[in-house]
Parts: structure tokens; sequence; C-alpha cells
């Protein structure tokens, strides 16, 4: 399901070609921006579909308002954002515009967790575990350019709200396109092995797999499975998984409390007698600014700290 190494690369500005290719084959999409569209890669729509763009100002609340009086005359609107203020700052608009309504009504949250290098305010942390508490929304948070591009497809034939995380800039392309097909609630193995299993989802994915690949040359027998979709979730293949395993951990580009860990406690507690779980993600503080490697090594999620912190599980 991965690409080889040599196959592997980074996409500049993705999500600029993925939204232009989607509002060209489908004339009902409507694209939205809170004044932040080149910060957040809408360049070609803006540009060569202007009447499937909404700019609606530095108003990210209206925008939503706005967004659900489209879907209720027929469109498809995709709102965009950074990720705190999509969760934060909108999250009444989403839960009683969208929220309650059977339109589809998409929300899309670039910078997410601690991918952006401003502090506090700008570290969306919490906003998975937000949304995962609205009735049937959807939450999906994909890993890399081909998951990202499939879900934003998906999304748009699907009833209500759907809460996706996005990826903006310089996007790695990890997955095959050949052989990865995205399905809401599916978990995706990235890495067969036993022992320590490690469950992850989002940017997360890619951290893990960075880790993994130190694991492997260290002999720690582990596997990876990547889960996209936060909420619906195929809860029997997340089961299936935790109890092939002598030890869990999660690893997520969220608080710890709420997100993905918290999900794969509540599925396996309902059964009981399941491996531990060691949640890794941030934790109960705010995080600093700076770059997101800086970020990620203040909170013990690098490369090699990860590793660490995986393989010492089992110790």
């Amino acid at each position: 399901m991965l690409l080889s190494a040599e196959h592997r690369k980074m996409v500049p500005s993705a999500f600029d070609d993925i939204s232009f290719d989607l509002c060209k084959r489908r004339g009902d999409v409507i694209l939205m921006s809170a004044d932040l569209a080149h910060y957040c890669d809408m360049y070609q729509v803006t540009r060569d579909l202007p009447d499937q763009y909404v700019e609606v100002g530095m108003a990210e609340q209206n925008q939503v308002g706005v967004a659900a009086g489209l879907a209720k005359a027929g469109f498809v609107p995709i709102t965009s954002t950074f990720g705190s203020y999509a969760s934060r700052r909108c999250f009444d608009q989403m839960v009683i515009c969208m929220g309650t309504s059977k339109k589809t009504g998409i929300c899309l949250a670039f910078t997410p967790g601690i991918t952006s290098p401003a502090p506090i305010h700008h570290q969306g942390t919490e906003d998975l575990g937000m949304l995962r508490a609205v009735p049937h929304a959807t939450v999906i948070d994909p890993m890399d350019v081909t998951d990202f591009a499939q879900a934003l497809d998906l999304a748009c034939d699907l009833p209500g709200l759907v809460y996706m995380r996005g990826h903006r800039g310089a996007t790695p392309s990890l997955l095959d396109p050949a052989r990865f097909k995205f399905e809401l609630g599916k978990t995706y193995p990235l890495r067969e092995g036993r022992g320590i299993g490690v469950i992850s989802c989002g940017h997360a994915s890619q951290w893990a797999l960075e880790a993994s690949d130190i694991l492997a040359e260290q002999g720690v027998d582990h596997s990876l499975l990547h889960v996209p979709t936060i909420k619906p979730v195929n809860e029997q293949e997340i089961v299936e998984y935790c109890f092939a395993h002598d030890e869990i951990v999660t690893v997520e580009n969220h608080q710890v409390s709420t997100g993905l860990g918290g999900l794969v406690s509540e599925i396996t507690s309902k059964i009981g007698r399941a491996p531990r779980i060691t949640r890794i993600g941030v934790p109960d503080t705010w995080a600093p600014g700076g770059s997101l490697g800086h970020i990620r090594q203040h909170f013990g999620l690098d490369p090699a700290a990860l590793a660490g912190r995986i393989a010492g599980v089992a110790a």
C-alpha cells in the first residue's frame, strides 16, 4: 500500500491541484475562504473558476453560515481556514448550521494540531475530540496527498457535517494510488508485524512511518495501522488489530485525550482484557511556537525520540 522509498515525493501546493481538479469535475462544488485562500493553497480555482469560489472576508463564523445556505440551495460547499479557527471559532456554527442538517457541508481545517508555526492561538490540538462529540458528524484526518484527495472526493457525497483536517504547502505522496482506496471508516495496515502495534492518523502517520524505519533497523517487532476516519470508524478492525498485539501505542497530532487514543481506548474497553494502550501526542499543555521540527522535538515526537518511546513500552 505504501509507495517504495524511491517513488515517494513531496507535492508542492498539493491542495491547489486537488481543489481545482475537484471543481472541474463537479460544478456543484463551491470552494470558500475567509481571507486565507492563498494561505491554504487555493490559486487555480480563484483565478480560473470564479463562479465556484466564494470569499467571505475575515469572518470564519459567517463563512460556515453562508456555506449552510449554499448547501440548502443544492451546492456542495467546502469551507477552508486554519484548524484552530475551524474548530474553536466556528464550532457553534458547524453544530447548528451544518451538524443538524442532512445537506452536505464540508469544513477543511488547515495547519491542524502542532503544524502551525504560531503558538497557542493557532495550535488546534483539540479539534478531533470536539467534532467526535457532534452527533452524526464525519471526522477525517488524512495522512498524505492521495489520502486527502480521495477522502475529499468521497466527502462531497456524504450527508451532513464533514470535518476534515487538511494539508497545505508541500505534501508528501506516501500511499500508492494504484493500491490505496479511501473508504469511510476503513483502517489501513502500513507495516506488518507482531509485538507492538502502532496506531496513527493524519500527520502523525507520517511521523509513525519515520519512527517505524528506525524501529525496523533496531530489530523491534512492530506493525503500523493508519486510521484516517476518526468518526465513523470500523470498530471491529480496531479490535482485531489491538488484540493481535502485546502492546498498543497510539500516535496523534492532537491532545492525548479525546482524540485517536481516546477512541481506541473506548473501543477496546467495551470488550475488556485488551493490551495496554500507551497514548502519545500533545500532552496537557500549550505547544510552543516555531518550526514543526522544533515543536515535535519539544514534545518528543521527532523520529528518534518517538521510536525510543514506542520501543520503551515493551521494556
